[in-house]
């Protein structure tokens, strides 16, 4: 069944990508390149599509800012580098499949093609930024500047802070080749050191991008022509000389007590924690039954290894805050597999390191990053996050479990693949279940008084909800930004709007859903669909559709403003 999922989940993006984005490697400009002068406005037709750019020039290339919305590519920024000879050519492929394969082993490559605009040949290359973080599937995080023209000197983009002790790593990195182990990921280093070396002997980089769910910085070459004759100062020391290690304060050697050389145990049945614990990897930490955690004066651990919680019926393991300010357990446990079997979670909010800086934030009170996680039986309640859990970048099980009384969304799940099942959403703040880039079955569940959206599908997911009954909730099934959303034998009852399929982000496109055997009770709305997005209800195409949709969302007539 899981191969079956996958199958289904690989060609139904495909054709949502196929049917949706019909690009050609061509455009055409209204004025030639060549006579352009810097910031000026030119129009791109693509498409059939005419659309307004401002293009800044820098040297021989071209800078491009679509306007009004719209995109190439499904990018608003990028860049046109002039490819004038058959060794150009060779080189802007190399970049391309460079790229390409750096997105296929997890690290940060740009969206790269070769393409005739006016019958010339260029490299298009998307602009560093938020959307670039975005569409290699990470977290929003402060990117990271290298200037190499006299001395190495760095600046983060758009003002955000970066630590005395990261600007320090990211030097000893490229003047000494000396890596922090706590700053940097030594197996992405390597492995983008790897790659790079494959085909450019002479690229060094040109950003970092500091990832807040890990806090550490992970490469991004940009610019590769530009580099080359500048790299070769740096590159004479060897990666394989020594590098700096750091040791971290063992703070949680406090509260647990290590057995079996790799197991981590609580010293005592009820811990009470105060401070902000870090539990480094290679490590499986073990809560028992009838042990409690109670984290106080925004208290919260973080670790990198994988956890068990080993609950009853009659005795579950408790985590909560008894002053309310506790801010959660997240776990950044790459590829490890924690399972969560009757657990009661509650009264805690978002993380926050006000310690250094407030340079760590996550929206969650309950984080798992990479892996696999499985959670049983257990209960969320009574958290004031702008997510109760966040699953990220990870295979899920949700099962039997409930989450309840929640500031904002209730479970959201990011580039991940999962299955919830037989499961309570109650008196959430904001949406019930959000799925973004990942692929979902929802079944047997159910969603009572959802401020927002019930179950909500964004950035190309596949959705497949049955046999699930949501209630007094604003929106009931959303599928967005070039999603595919199918509800069998759901009953949606006294919702404001049953469906809706629209597009929200410019870089992707409409939703889609298809319904069978559905009920609707008291439904204020049975539907809003935007002009090319899709309804079919017992294979009949619904042919009523709204313009911008999402100028009805989020607060402003429908649903709820996103609060963070």
């Amino acid at each position: 069944m899981k191969k079956l999922y996958f199958l289904i989940f690989c060609i139904s993006f495909h054709s949502c990508s196929t049917k949706q984005q019909k690009t050609t490697d061509n455009f055409k400009t209204d004025k030639q390149l060549s006579t352009v002068v810097n910031n000026e406005f030119i129009k791109i037709i693509l498409n059939q599509d005419t659309i307004t750019t401002q293009v800044f020039k820098k040297d021989v290339n071209y800078i491009f800012h679509c306007k009004n919305g719209k995109r190439i590519y499904r990018k608003k920024k990028f860049k046109l580098l002039p490819i004038t000879d058959s060794i150009g050519l060779q080189k802007a492929q190399l970049i391309v499949d460079y790229n390409k394969e750096l997105k296929s082993n997890n690290l940060i490559g740009l969206s790269s093609k070769i393409i005739n605009v006016n019958q010339k040949k260029f490299l298009f290359q998307e602009e560093i930024g938020k959307r670039l973080i975005e569409s290699n599937l990470k977290r929003e995080g402060i990117i990271v500047k290298i200037n190499y023209e006299d001395s190495i000197s760095i600046a983060t983009l758009k003002g955000g802070y970066l630590s005395t002790e990261y600007t320090i790593a990211i030097l000893d990195y490229l003047k000494n080749n000396m890596l922090n182990d706590l700053v940097f990921n030594r197996t992405q280093i390597e492995s983008h050191r790897s790659i790079t070396k494959k085909y450019f002997k002479n690229a060094r980089p040109n950003y970092f991008y500091l990832n807040p769910i890990t806090n550490q910085l992970e490469v991004i070459v940009e610019d590769l022509k530009a580099n080359k004759e500048k790299i070769l100062q740096i590159e004479k020391i060897s990666l394989e000389q020594k590098m700096a290690k750091f040791d971290p304060v063992k703070k949680y050697l406090n509260y647990f007590t290590l057995a079996d050389s790799n197991k981590l145990f609580l010293k005592n049945k009820n811990s009470i924690i105060r401070e902000k614990i870090i539990i480094p990897e290679n490590f499986l930490v073990q809560l028992s039954e009838g042990q409690s955690i109670n984290f106080i004066e925004t208290g919260s651990i973080f670790s990198y290894s994988p956890f068990e919680i080993n609950g009853t019926k009659e005795k579950l393991v408790r985590i909560y805050s008894s002053d309310s300010s506790g801010q959660g357990l997240h776990l950044i446990q790459g590829n490890g597999t924690s399972k969560v079997n009757y657990l009661e979670f509650i009264n805690q909010s978002s993380f926050l390191d006000s310690n250094k800086n407030n340079r760590r934030i996550l929206p969650s009170a309950f984080t798992v990053y990479g892996g696999k996680v499985s959670i049983n039986n257990s209960i969320f309640k009574n958290l004031s996050s702008e997510d109760a859990v966040n699953l990220f970048r990870c295979k899920y099980d949700f099962f039997d479990s409930k989450i309840e009384n929640t500031f904002s969304d209730a479970l959201d799940a990011d580039f991940s693949t999962g299955k919830i099942n037989n499961s309570y959403f109650i008196n959430c703040g904001n949406d019930g279940v959000d799925i973004s880039g990942g692929f979902l079955s929802l079944t047997n569940c159910y969603f009572n008084n959802i401020l927002d959206k019930a179950i909500s599908a964004g950035e190309e997911s596949v959705l497949n909800a049955s046999n699930c009954r949501i209630e007094n909730s604003d929106m009931g099934l959303i599928s967005k930004d070039l999603s595919i959303a199918d509800s069998k034998n759901n009953i949606f009852s006294n919702c404001e709007i049953a469906y809706c399929a629209f597009q929200k982000k410019g870089e992707f496109g409409p939703g889609n859903i298809t319904v069978e055997n559905d009920s609707l009770i008291d439904c204020s709305i049975a539907h809003l669909i935007e002009t090319k997005s899709k309804l079919i209800i017992n294979e009949d195409s619904i042919r009523v559709f709204q313009d911008n949709v999402i100028d009805y969302l989020y607060g402003k007539k429908y649903g709820k403003a996103t609060v963070k």
